[in-house]
């Protein structure tokens, strides 16, 4: 019978420990999980402690201390199970207690607890007599209702947070009465049914079918939750889709309004472009007619690259390709240049132009083309909304921060046609315009502001707008900026310019178009230079080895051409054997107007870097200071 009860026992210990590995290994649950392996092991430890007492019961032989301490340690996994079991079920329900309810929980368990102690010297729950045989104590009963108290209390919560909660329905209840009735009822018919003396592990199999529907339960929560995150992920998506979608028709409306907008825009001077051309080719002798079409033309051509560069400068920034390169700047000169570019506005639009300066610092370090980019945009919107015989106010002022740190905050104020309150929460997004250039008689890509708040950014500083509509508009852009001194400034910052003479000089000019280099050739040929045109890299190379050295003085170089692009001609002139010849000056001529074109440009050898459309002074200021 004693091996009948031990074979039973190791049947059962492999089935739990398969539980547990499963549990280990396949549930990702982890509060319950842990109670739950814990609940396990316990119930394992019993098994192997309730076979022992079999053994040493029905054997009648062997050490009666032996008997005794296998009989304590039953009883303390016997007390324990229970409590380690209710801690499982709170988890598995997703109970959550406070410290003070969690010590009052264990009140029963500290008692039972104190009784098995106390049966050690005075039997009052087990025992033995002087023949060797285990007897129950006076307070067995009283241990064994009480021993109850968990397993009730499991089930009474189930009901409870069925009714008050009402989360799982029936199925809910039915499941955690089920977890909760097994080991109930298999203390109770091993304890009050079935007879004492008779072998049989009723409880521990019991035991064995709660822990395995304790696993089967929280595999079929996993798939529960599973299946719920599965389903938010779903819905996730259904919403990131949806997000999508309504961003690509926001972009979408974007793109067809920035389209609409550029047509316009684009047409505009082109179509002046066009028509005085054709004005000048029906009226080539009449001076007056010509000289007033090829004005048109120029502004025309003006307006055109302006609204080509807006969007150029919004890409490089967006790309991340802008760097902020910081030198001394002298603010006040800087006001002068922006007093000079505007002025032509500014006296065509009767405007009343302000300048007020507040500082005591004008030398700063920063980075002068930008700060001149993003003031340059304010005040060209502050002319084109501001109507005849308004009034623009442009002010800086200065307040130190920190030694050697001033805040420098520019501020463009008119009397122009102002903003809505609508309009200034999307201002500084890009293509935005309140108003079409039809409505407003003004040219522009909305780009200008976009390309002010991202510069400014770039900058470390802010920007913000205040306006009402029909009353103007404020903008203050405030930049934090390194005071410098004098002694800072670059020698070549404080030098005159200086004119040269190019009568005589003989260039190669490289350009695989022949209306640029028609252009070009004729801009040349005006300032008394000799011309030699080549089509590509490949005949430029060629002209040089081909030539004594000393037949050109310097190269006009496109970049972009086939057979072989100017950066590759660069670097096989500057390679040739003869000194003369290698140390040529070369100067880029390209529609690669970027920041990091000009460094390849460098990078490849050449002496300088002219970009189209190009301006006949700023062409000739740029050849003059590489011949220089």
């Amino acid at each position: 019978m004693s091996s009948i009860y031990l074979n039973n026992a190791v049947f059962m210990m492999v089935i739990l420990t398969i539980i547990l590995l499963r549990i280990r290994y396949y549930i990702t649950w982890s509060p319950s999980k842990k109670y739950a392996m814990i609940f396990i092991g316990v119930v394992e430890l019993y098994v192997l402690l309730d076979a022992l007492f079999m053994r040493e019961f029905l054997s009648k032989t062997g050490s009666i201390l032996q008997f005794k301490l296998i009989v304590f340690f039953f009883y303390l996994i016997y007390v324990i199970m229970p409590y380690v079991w209710h801690l499982f079920m709170q988890n598995y329900m997703g109970i959550s207690s406070s410290k003070k309810r969690r010590f009052v929980e264990m009140i029963p368990l500290l008692l039972l607890t104190a009784m098995v102690l106390l049966s050690v010297p005075t039997g009052i729950v087990w025992g033995f007599s002087r023949n060797r045989t285990y007897i129950r104590g006076t307070f067995f009963g009283v241990f064994t209702v009480l021993n109850l108290f968990y397993y009730f209390y499991a089930f009474a919560q189930t009901f409870c947070i069925l009714f008050m909660n009402n989360t799982g329905g029936i199925k809910y209840l039915i499941k955690s009465a089920l977890f909760s009735a097994i080991p109930l009822i298999g203390i109770l018919v091993n304890t009050y049914v079935i007879p004492f003396y008779g072998v049989c592990p009723f409880q521990p199999y019991c035991l064995v079918i709660g822990a395995l529907l304790s696993y089967l339960f929280m595999v079929e929560h996993q798939q529960n939750q599973l299946e719920s995150e599965h389903r938010e992920k779903l819905s996730n998506a259904l919403e990131l889709e949806k997000e999508s979608t309504r961003k690509a028709k926001a972009a979408s409306a974007v793109k067809n309004t920035f389209l609409a907008n550029m047509s316009h825009d684009i047409r505009t001077p082109m179509n002046a472009i066009i028509g005085f051309a054709d004005i000048i080719a029906k009226h080539p002798d009449d001076e007056v007619v010509v000289r007033n079409a090829v004005t048109k033309i120029q502004a025309s051509g003006d307006v055109l690259l302006k609204i080509i560069n807006d969007v150029l400068d919004l890409s490089k920034i967006e790309s991340g390709k802008a760097e902020v390169v910081e030198t001394v700047t002298d603010l006040e000169q800087m006001t002068e240049k922006l007093e000079m570019m505007l002025e032509y506005s500014i006296n065509k639009g009767k405007i009343d132009f302000r300048v007020e300066s507040h500082i005591e610092n004008r030398l700063v370090w920063c980075d002068a083309t930008k700060l001149q980019q993003i003031l340059v945009n304010v005040l060209n919107n502050a002319v084109k909304f501001t109507p005849e015989r308004g009034t623009i106010v442009f002010s800086t002022t200065e307040r130190m921060i920190a030694p050697g740190l001033g805040e420098y905050q520019f501020t463009v104020k008119d009397t122009g046609i102002g903003m809505t309150e609508e309009f200034q929460k999307h201002a500084f997004e890009a293509f935005e315009r309140e108003r079409t250039s039809t409505e407003s008689k003004t040219e522009g890509t909305g780009l200008g502001l976009a390309i002010v708040k991202k510069l400014v950014n770039l900058m470390n500083g802010e920007v913000n707008i205040y306006s009402k509509s029909g009353q103007g508009t404020r903008i203050q852009i405030t930049l934090p900026l390194r005071i410098a001194t004098e002694n800072q400034l670059h020698p070549s910052d404080k030098a005159r310019e200086h004119k040269f003479d190019l009568t005589g000089i003989h260039v190669l000019l490289v350009e695989d178009n022949e209306l640029n280099a028609e252009i070009a050739m004729e801009v040349l040929k005006n300032k008394e230079v000799l011309v030699t045109w080549v089509p590509d890299g490949c005949a430029c190379v060629k002209e040089i080895q081909d030539k004594a050295a000393g037949t050109y003085q310097f190269i006009l170089m496109d970049v972009q051409m086939p057979r072989m692009n100017g950066y590759e001609a660069t670097r096989k002139i500057r390679q040739m054997a003869d000194a003369q010849k290698a140390q040529i000056p070369i100067v880029a001529m390209t529609a690669n107007a970027f920041e990091e074109d000009r460094k390849h440009a460098l990078d490849a050898g050449m002496d300088g870097f002219i970009t189209k459309p190009f301006r006949v002074d700023e062409m000739m200021k740029v050849i003059g200071k590489v011949m220089g």
